[in-house]
């Protein structure tokens, strides 16, 4: 009768028992009502909802990024710690649970009296009552550090893809340059075999032929610098994919490259659940205000239930014919007194620590916010320098041209034809490098709306 009372007395506690600490609210953070340059209405959607094969369309460049995300160092060890933090979640869950227990015993004794045996086979389990949610409180804070840990994996999935684009932007820009300084040297060796012949029929002079020499010089040394950086580029790239130094397949070239019609930055709102790093953040600060429920809970009694039964018996030989079953049953309450402060200062630590992550989240907010408007910026002036860059580059291009005609006819002296063919040459590259810093501009902005971590 009394083991019933316990048992319905025990339910009952459980049943009304609470979980002190305070419950979670994601904390009051403002939000612009639209990003700085944005579209003066925004929409709901976001280019950072796009899938990063939907963006990058070019699939060689799907392919390396296919493979980095298979295979690269970081992504690999982000993996392991979703796993850590899941056997941690798991690990501390099972508090909330029955702990159960088989022991095993022989020995066999022997002094001055007789000999004394003991053998038996005995279950015990034990079970805290989570009265004031202590272990429910640890239980909530190892699953946001689950969900944090998640969302680090997706952030660190974000940075392979902007790696992997931007350099291999870089590469095709390397690309682009190279062989505009190779299609000048053709003609820079063409003009350099004119001049001397015009030396050699005595119309020219050694000044001129020497200049149209260093223009083929000149670009001979930018050949060398631009291939040194393809290849270095293309280490870093394979590198990312955990590969050996080697070369890397290109797909379309710089100018054929995807470019969306529209960037849609989308609502700011929305940007707190599509950024994992800020997700991540939200998630530090949920699990930092549940260990100050725990650290609370610790001020109330805890109460842990305990039984053990099972067969002993006095003869080795005997198990069957003597052994008799014995059990035990009983109840701890550990109720605190007195510790010299300890609790109450886990307490306060618990409580300064949740202010520290409080100030760490409306930072990442923040700074969400600022990135995507340098971004939207950056990209929109990225594009204007670009159409500037390829009008002057064609200006280049025709005064290059007439140069070399007017010193054909005679009008004028190398020294116009050496200028302008290195403004033409100059020109074509700063061309590519706008056109390289556009598609790099797109792929920040892709990166900081939160876009390229869907798998």
């Amino acid at each position: 009768m009394i083991r019933h009372r316990i048992a319905w007395l025990t339910l009952a506690a459980v049943a009304t028992g609470c979980t002190v600490g305070p419950k979670y609210k994601r904390p009051d953070v403002p939000a612009p009502p639209q990003f700085r340059g944005a579209e003066t209405n925004p929409a709901a959607a976001s280019l950072g909802e796009l899938k990063w094969f939907d963006l990058f369309q070019d699939e060689a460049l799907r392919k390396l990024i296919q493979q980095a995300l298979a295979a690269n160092y970081n992504v690999l060890i982000a993996a392991q710690r979703v796993e850590e933090a899941q056997g941690q979640f798991q690990a501390t869950r099972s508090a909330l649970f029955p702990q159960l227990n088989a022991q095993g015993v022989a020995a066999r004794q022997g002094t001055k009296s007789p000999t004394q045996s003991v053998v038996g086979g005995f279950g015990a389990a034990s079970w805290e009552i989570d009265l004031f949610g202590k272990i429910r409180r640890a239980t909530e804070a190892a699953r946001a550090d689950l969900l944090a840990t998640k969302d680090n994996q997706a952030a660190v999935t974000i940075a392979l893809v902007s790696q992997v684009a931007t350099s291999y932007f870089q590469l095709l820009e390397y690309d682009a340059e190279l062989q505009y300084v190779r299609e000048s040297l053709v003609q820079r060796h063409k003009s350099a075999e004119l001049v001397k012949a015009r030396l050699e029929g005595g119309v020219g002079s050694k000044l001129d032929y020497d200049q149209a020499l260093s223009l083929v010089y000149s670009a001979d040394a930018s050949a060398a610098l631009l291939e040194k950086g393809i290849e270095q580029t293309e280490n870093q790239i394979n590198f990312l994919l955990a590969r050996p130094p080697g070369p890397v397949e290109r797909g379309k070239i710089l100018t054929d490259q995807y470019q969306p019609p529209q960037v849609p930055a989308g609502l700011p709102s929305a940007l707190l659940d599509r950024r994992p790093d800020v997700r991540a953040s939200e998630q530090q600060l949920v699990a930092a205000n549940a260990r100050v429920g725990v650290a609370k809970a610790a001020f109330f009694p805890s109460i842990t239930l305990t039984a053990a039964g099972g067969y002993q018996s006095a003869d080795l030989l005997g198990i069957v014919n003597r052994a008799g079953f014995a059990y035990s049953m009983g109840g701890t309450v550990d109720l605190p007194i007195f510790d010299a402060g300890r609790r109450q200062g886990n307490y306060n630590t618990a409580k300064a620590y949740y202010q520290e992550i409080l100030v760490n989240y409306r930072e990442a907010v923040n700074g969400a916010f600022h990135d995507v408007s340098d971004s939207l910026v950056g990209y929109q002036k990225a594009k204007e320098y670009r159409v500037a860059a390829q009008h002057f580059t064609e200006t280049l291009r025709d005064q290059s041209h007439m140069a070399n005609l007017r010193y054909v006819g005679g009008v004028s002296s190398y020294l116009e034809v050496l200028d302008t063919e290195r403004q033409r040459l100059t020109g074509e590259q700063q061309l590519a490098q706008a056109e390289r810093d556009e598609l790099l501009a797109l792929v920040l902005l892709y990166k900081s709306l939160g876009g390229g971590w869907q798998i």
